[in-house]
């Protein structure tokens, strides 16, 4: 366990000296600066120089030299390795085998309005992570036992558009180094019942897939529309679930506890105080193979609610428009809401794990989704959204895949009616309707580049706004 901590510190001190203060305000952008300028030097010398790879991304076979007999030994396989730094001269398959996996990575997104919107506009975000997991089996003897944790530090600048979800996902909630993970989950009677708790995000309730760089199509999409209360990755919250798993079933609920303090702009593993009240969630899902083929598929509804409340988007103290009045918009004692999801494989194989999620192996799938958030204190009250992805759609490029998705964001008449109440005659919002095309390209195992396209139709809901065109492109290494 001593190499697992050294090795951490080793990482996060970076290895050219630079470091990442981790203050009350502000992690140094030093240490996201020295990462990208390593990830584009070692990606563009590794591409060219390191480990040749047939186009199917498989390792090459080189023949060894006859032996002294004059007998062909067999083919040498070189092995790719799936991270860019390797296996540490052993290190890393070492601390598996005890039990300590390390993982880290950095995922970096480019965003540029093309056509429509803020002229000459485009930014850049990213995010670095590092964890470890523990198998407490190997390591300490007790079965069914995992511990997670995760440090992110994420950086960049608002990405173009002024849209209702932003084009690149992967920024928010400040450019700072925040606890993002740190919880035990234990599997019992025969992994029928899942107990987790802990620092968690939320997106364990309506989990979905973050393959499409506009937010309308990455994770658990009730926190892309209700952010003040449901936090998704990066930010973490006290909580804890139950889960049951019977056959196809899972049935699941828990509670996450509510309190502003986890958005503060500092690192810090949780506080225990200045709380406002409790999130309750429970969700049922149904993942059958369908069809002579046995189709994989998963489906699953849920709701929540949390006891916090919150002000009415449109009425005051004494029952009327508070935009009227110039009075306290009324507090709502609970803010409530609920989500169907699903996804279906139409051809080939996949693969769906309640811990893991949904993992197409090849062919083409389809998602749904739909979510109602509470009228009276939501500025979005619900959204739909489609898409079809294809993993391996090449024989030849067997770990490439590629994504379309539709969607429409609401905007609640009632936060708009407010709006049109403050200043007469005003253009207000109605709906966003967001179309992406991404194509995902395993340059190595531990590198990824996805081309992206982004057509938005009444940017930020308004009719009257000129349509959105933007292009990106979004990066994925693993260390």
């Amino acid at each position: 366990m001593l190499q697992f901590w050294s090795l951490v510190a080793s990482v996060l001190s970076g290895a050219s000296g630079q470091r990442a203060r981790i203050g009350t305000t502000s992690v140094d952008a030093t240490l996201l600066r020295v990462i990208k300028l390593r990830t584009a030097v070692c990606g563009l010398g590794l591409l060219v120089g390191w480990l040749p790879l047939t186009a199917h991304g498989q390792p090459v076979t080189t023949a060894t030299p006859p032996s002294v007999a004059g007998a062909q030994e067999p083919p040498v396989i070189q092995a790719a390795p799936t991270t860019l730094t390797g296996d540490w001269g052993g290190l890393r398959t070492q601390l598996s085998n005890e039990g300590v996996d390390i993982s880290s990575g950095f995922k970096g997104e480019f965003a540029g309005n093309v056509y429509g919107g803020p002229p000459s506009k485009s930014a850049e975000s990213g995010e670095f992570d590092i964890g470890a997991t523990v198998d407490t089996r190997k390591l300490f003897g007790l079965i069914g036992g995992t511990i997670q944790t995760t440090i992110t530090i994420r950086e960049g600048a608002p990405p173009p558009g002024g849209l209702l979800q932003q084009s690149e996902e992967v920024f928010g909630r400040g450019n700072i180094a925040r606890l993002t993970e740190f919880w035990y989950r234990q599997k019992l009677f025969d992994d029928l019942l899942t107990l987790k708790f802990g620092r968690l995000p939320q997106g364990d309730f309506g989990n979905f897939s973050c393959d499409f760089m506009n937010l309308t199509f990455c994770g658990a999409p009730v926190g892309n529309l209700v952010g003040n209360f449901w936090y998704n990755w990066p930010i973490s919250q006290w909580a804890g679930w139950a889960r049951v798993d019977v056959g196809q079933f899972n049935f699941m609920t828990g509670v996450y506890e509510s309190n502003p303090h986890d958005l503060d702009l500092n690192f810090a593993p949780g506080l225990f105080h200045g709380a406002t009240g409790a999130m309750g969630h429970a969700e049922i899902g149904w993942s059958p193979k369908l069809g002579p083929n046995g189709l994989q598929g998963h489906y699953q509804v849920g709701v929540y609610d949390d006891t916090s409340g919150g002000p009415d988007v449109l009425i005051g103290t004494d029952g009327r428009p508070f935009a009227v009045t110039g009075l306290a918009a009324e507090h709502r004692s609970d803010r409530y809401g609920f989500y169907a999801q699903a996804l279906q494989q139409l051809t080939g194989s996949a693969v769906y794990d309640p811990d893991s999620g949904w993992k197409s192996v090849n062919g083409l799938s389809f998602f749904f989704n739909y979510i109602q958030t509470d009228r009276a204190t939501s500025v979005l009250d619900n959204q739909i959204t489609g898409g079809l992805s294809y993993a391996a759609p090449f024989d030849w490029r067997p770990n490439d895949n590629v994504g379309i998705a539709f969607g429409r964001t609401d905007y609640n008449s009632r936060a708009a009616q407010a709006i049109l109440l403050a200043t007469p005659g005003v253009a207000v919002p109605h709906a966003e309707y967001p179309l992406e095309v991404y194509y995902a390209y395993q340059v190595r195992p531990w590198f990824t580049v996805r081309p992206d396209f982004q057509y938005i139709i009444q940017p930020g809901g308004y009719e009257h706004v000129a349509n959105e065109v933007i292009l990106g492109v979004r990066t994925d290494l693993k260390f």
